[in-house]
């Protein structure tokens, strides 16, 4: 009769089997976690998904044709490749990639990270080349009970918030009076080159000026890159009551904030709390705050952010809310794991024990296949 032994081909060929079949169902008993602050951030990504719906609703109401081909998914906040008020080249997949209500969730998962609390005031840099991006800061401020004080360039790179009488302000004024954020820009500039529109007609800036006067948003009017950084850094210190702002959070390639386009690239996306020293080309805003010791949260490099908290890249349709690991990650089920190790561990022992007994009964000089 068979006894089962280690060294036998067939009590490996068993214990093979069992071992594939106990690691099969502790693969497959793989459950979804959520991840810490789950409800809040689901509260941000309901918000902004309310938002872009509302701006889609607006514009098909206004009789504007959406451009199915490079705004698939009908979003409204991909703007035209060249205007009067465009300030330089972007990169559609990155706005595509932005278009994305759960990125809200990573903006407040990074505010979270930076130690950024209720009633914290958070000092905050957009451009208008990233619409939706911008409103995700609003929106994870809000709901995280935060304050963001605003200064936007109104200028965008090409497919931001382009249109002359469909700016960024105008975007963000809209959703206001809606009721769907509290808060907008309480400065602006025209951006692009130096901050003062360098490399835009004197018809594109006069359009960028009205866009500000027709939202009634006072325009800084410095005559050069220096003069500009000053109203912006008075701005900020006049808003910040004397208390140090919980972060900087700089949206887009404003050259005021980070003081040259080559910058852009050297500062690390996402949230840096150390300074990083390098040799930048020149210095703005972010790298005042950035030693003074203030957490910066970097949003530039899209992809290399959306890439890091599991969500898509340029994706259509528009994920659901909820969707990605920054809300959920998968963990083993730890309960199916522990009984399968006991399974295979007691069928290892049963053989080894039995493989004792008949060493020790073959010492003995009885044949143990005989018992049997």
């Amino acid at each position: 009769m068979y006894r089962p032994s280690i060294k036998s081909r067939r009590t490996l060929a068993v214990l093979m089997v069992l071992a594939a079949g106990l690691f099969y169902w502790s693969d497959n008993s793989r459950v979804l976690v959520p991840q810490p602050h789950y409800n809040l951030k689901l509260q941000a990504a309901h918000t902004l998904e309310e938002a872009l719906d509302s701006l889609r609703y607006y514009r098909l109401r206004s009789g504007w044709s959406l451009d199915e081909v490079n705004d698939p998914n009908q979003s409204a906040l991909i703007g035209v490749q060249y205007s009067l008020i465009t300030t330089d080249q972007g990169n559609l997949q990155a706005k595509l990639t932005t278009i994305n209500p759960n990125f809200a969730a990573v903006v407040l998962q990074l505010l979270l990270d930076a130690g950024v609390k209720s009633g914290d005031k958070v000092s905050v840099a957009f451009t208008g080349s990233f619409p939706a991006l911008n409103l995700a800061v609003i929106i994870a401020c809000e709901t995280l009970g935060a304050e963001p004080i605003i200064i936007t360039s109104i200028g965008s790179s090409t497919w931001g918030a382009n249109e002359p009488d469909f700016t960024y302000l105008d975007i963000e004024n809209l959703l206001f009076r809606q009721g769907v954020i509290r808060h907008t820009s309480l400065a602006a500039s025209i951006g692009g080159g130096d901050d003062i529109g360098r490399s835009l007609s004197r018809a594109g800036r006069r359009l960028i000026e009205t866009a500000a006067s027709r939202n009634s948003v006072p325009l800084i009017t410095g005559r050069s890159l220096p003069e500009n950084i000053a109203q912006r850094r008075e701005i900020y210190a006049r808003y910040s009551e004397g208390k140090s702002y919980g972060a900087f959070i700089n949206v887009g390639g404003g050259v005021a904030v980070l003081g040259s386009s080559e910058s852009g690239a050297l500062i690390p996306a996402g949230l840096n709390l150390e300074y990083v020293v390098r040799n930048y080309p020149a210095r703005g805003l972010i790298h005042e705050y950035w030693e003074q010791g203030t957490p910066i949260i970097h949003l530039l490099d899209v992809d290399r952010i959306a890439q890091q908290y599991g969500l898509p890249k340029a994706p259509v349709p528009q994920p659901p809310v909820g969707s990605g690991l920054i809300f959920t990650t998968t963990r083993y089920n730890m309960v199916v794991a522990t009984i399968s190790t006991v399974i295979l561990f007691g069928a290892l022992l049963i053989v080894v024990a039995l493989d004792r007994d008949k060493f020790k009964l073959k010492e003995n000089g009885v044949d143990p296949d005989t018992l049997m």
